[in-house]
């Protein structure tokens, strides 16, 4: 079963955000993509220039440019248009000429076939987390989410570990902005309640996500680190809140922990020691 943290949303207008730095066509293809990036099922023509107010003439001319670069597919029997995985690719940290997702598949085999549960790895996007790729494990029950998806950072263990190795200061500027909105009835929502969190998955080493984006779907990850010790990208394993409560995340947690140090050697050429004990 595929689980994605991705909502439907309704249809309502949206406006283009004005850079100040005249440059009206660039705002407008990027007010494109960021739309796109919220509708997984796609969108028609119509629907984009319903959306934001675009002229038909501009959203041929946007669409048929951004499917030449290779950043937006047409199904030729909807007509919709989604978004490909070209975006996430330049976003990717390099290392001797191999992307992050490329680095990350032998420690998320590793981490499916240690834990038997599906592997992801993924990175910050603003306020948000985004899966670069995964492994799927090999239960009859599987639970994953595909690549692409996104949700925010407070509610999810790979978000968390994005912020729990900032420095303070970084910390603390975030949490004045972020949104900390109550995805299920287990979000945590208080910024004092969450800044605590963070310190306690730092001294960890890991974090958990006990049904905080979606009741009933259980995760752990463990932070990857860059050259300069920063947090780049999260390594974790999702499953049915069954297969992983409170004892099963004490008795995986090493391996996830060892699978994100896996990737940062891979990284930085060494691994990090965050600080943690699990």
């Amino acid at each position: 079963m595929s689980i994605s943290m991705i909502k439907p949303h309704k249809m309502t207008n949206q406006k283009v955000r004005d850079s100040g730095c005249s440059t009206p066509a660039l705002d407008r293809a990027l007010a494109l993509l960021e739309l796109m990036s919220t509708r997984p099922d796609g969108v028609t023509q119509s629907e984009i220039r319903s959306i934001l107010g675009f002229s038909a003439n501009l959203v041929f001319r946007l669409t048929k440019s951004l499917v030449r670069h290779g950043y937006l597919e047409c199904n030729a029997n909807t007509r919709r248009f989604i978004l490909t995985g070209k975006l996430l690719s330049l976003a990717q940290p390099r290392s001797e000429d191999r992307s992050l997702v490329e680095m990350a598949q032998e420690p998320m085999r590793w981490l499916r076939d240690a834990t038997g549960e599906s592997a992801h790895v993924g990175v910050r996007s603003g306020f948000e987390c985004i899966v670069l790729d995964r492994v799927v494990g090999p239960h009859p029950f599987k639970c994953y989410v595909e690549a692409g998806a996104h949700g925010p950072l407070h509610s999810g263990a790979p978000g968390k570990v994005l912020l729990a190795w900032l420095p303070e200061k970084e910390i603390n500027a975030t949490l004045r902005q972020m949104p900390l909105d109550a995805v299920t009835p287990n979000t945590i929502t208080s910024r004092v309640a969450f800044a605590r969190h963070l310190k306690l998955v730092r001294r960890c080493g890991y974090a958990t996500d006990f049904g905080e984006t979606l009741l009933g779907h259980h995760c752990l990850g463990a932070p990857v680190f860059d050259s300069e010790n920063r947090p780049i990208a999260s390594l974790w394993i999702t499953a049915p809140a069954a297969r992983l409560s409170e004892d099963d995340v004490l008795r995986q947690a090493p391996a996830v922990v060892k699978a994100a140090d896996k990737l940062t050697s891979l990284i930085a050429g060494k691994i990090h020691a965050n600080g943690g004990s699990s």
